[in-house]
């Protein structure tokens, strides 16, 4: 078989990807592991309202939103709350697998050629060039050829992994940026969860957010809603942190909680947690959304930036394959726009990331509870925005400094860090110039470096 354009993983990214080249006049073929109905992960995740405005992708139904909340507080380590934010929220709570086969239908009466159960080994490349993939469809390996090549293929970054060096792309895996996360949404027991809040033991239509209880770079995220009789609880913690897991950290909450009744949705899996990758595209190839590694941090959600991805990725690709040209040079606008502007959001929380990680968890509860980290701080990494230091939260940080002065310095290595990737990225070159584009990326690297912790 042979396509103009092969998308490999049909989740948000991918999707959209693929929709948009085909109603650019292109033949494209989307292929996933999974089966229409087998498509995407059981699990609840954040998916930004906006964003489904920019790629033209109708919002989520009634029925693939599990829950709204009112308010989300949030609480330190220790338990201390810290603030309550009533803003509305930026995203919705979503089923993923309901969203992307929903997406995939749409994707598909669009013209896309859907392949299931084919899994992606390896790229085909020759003279330099991404020129296909091979797929394992069932005892069989099959060979697909394509002009363009476009890696959607989530965690497993089956395609992208495995370019030889000489393509350009590098794939650096580190334990410290894996993070696994396990997530419920069950019933309510009759009674018992009237009677928790009443105990304030959580409050009704809110969610609920304990920062660093496991570990520095933890979350455990939690809803309840008496109306619907729903409760959800997700933890989320960094893999090398080991015992307790979010298994047995969900089981203890729910025991503790006492009105968590039938399990409806469960799922679990590793997220990759980092800045994006610094080269996205190569000859005949592009990589997009998690397998880029363009997640956010705070919630572990990549489906928004896939779904950006997949809609810059596809602008991009129209224009160097109407050229008949799918080499670097011309895929690269897609690379510099997404880089000037998502990418250097995702750099500057991978600073604020591996800052954390050098503290103990209580330096991290300190810095939550003395004003050292503000709310506003805290609502950029859901918008997702860049943090701008209010003038009006000035005082209190100092405050805290002063109480904490260990903090001092990494308060301070946070904030010149911060600055330099949000005054780099925005410099991504604009072409495909090899010694521009090592020099920026010589500069990244070594903003990161000195930030990563020796283990």
């Amino acid at each position: 078989m042979d396509f103009d354009v092969v998308v490999v993983g049909a989740g948000p990214g991918g999707c959209v990807a693929a929709r948009d080249l085909t109603k650019a006049g292109f033949k494209v073929a989307l292929f996933d592991s999974d089966t229409r109905e087998t498509l995407g992960k059981s699990i609840l995740l954040d998916a930004e309202k906006l964003m489904f405005d920019v790629v033209n992708v109708p919002r989520p139904s009634p029925d693939e939103i599990p829950y709204h909340q009112v308010a989300t507080r949030f609480f330190s380590g220790r338990g201390k709350e810290l603030f309550l934010i009533t803003d509305a929220h930026p995203s919705y709570a979503s089923h993923l697998d309901k969203v992307v086969r929903r997406m995939l239908a749409e994707t598909e009466k669009s013209g896309v050629q859907f392949f299931g159960s084919h899994r992606a080994l390896k790229a085909v490349i020759s003279g330099g060039k991404v020129r296909g993939v091979v797929f394992q469809n069932g005892d069989k390996e099959q060979e697909v050829r394509a002009k363009l090549v476009i890696d959607a293929t989530g965690f497993n970054a089956a395609l992208v992994r495995k370019l030889p060096p000489e393509m350009g792309i590098e794939f650096e895996e580190k334990p410290g940026d894996i993070v696994v996360a396990e997530n419920h949404l069950c019933e309510t027991m009759p009674g018992k969860a009237e009677e928790a809040v009443k105990n304030n033991l959580h409050r009704d239509e809110e969610v609920w957010n304990k920062l660093g209880a496991f570990g520095c770079y933890s979350t455990q995220y939690s809803h309840l809603s008496l109306k619907n009789r729903r409760a959800y609880i997700l933890v989320g913690r960094k893999a090398e942190y080991g015992k307790p897991t979010p298994a047995e950290i969900i089981e203890q909450y729910k025991q503790k909680q006492g009105y968590f009744g039938k399990t409806l949705v469960a799922g679990k899996g590793n997220i990759r947690i980092r800045h994006s990758l610094d080269q996205l595209v190569a000859d005949g190839f592009m990589v997009i959304g998690e397998a880029a590694c363009m997640v956010i941090p705070a919630h572990g959600s990549g489906f928004s930036s896939a779904q950006y991805a997949g809609h810059l990725a596809a602008k991009a690709a129209t224009t160097a394959l109407k050229n008949n040209d799918a080499s670097t040079a011309a895929l690269w606008p897609y690379a510099r726009e997404y880089q000037s502007g998502r990418g250097a959001i995702l750099a500057s929380y991978a600073v604020v990331r591996l800052v954390v990680d050098g503290l103990v968890p209580d330096q991290m509860a300190n810095m939550m509870e003395s004003g050292i980290m503000s709310k506003a701080d805290v609502y950029s990494a859901f918008v997702p925005a860049i943090a701008k230091i209010s003038p009006g939260t000035i005082p209190a940080r100092i405050i805290g400094m002063a109480r904490h002065r260990d903090l001092i310095k990494p308060i301070i290595k946070l904030a010149r860090n911060t600055v330099a990737v949000t005054k780099l990225y925005p410099q991504y070159p604009a072409t495909f110039d090899p010694a521009a584009f090592n020099a920026w990326k010589a500069k990244a690297k070594a903003i990161f470096d000195g930030l990563n912790i020796p283990k």
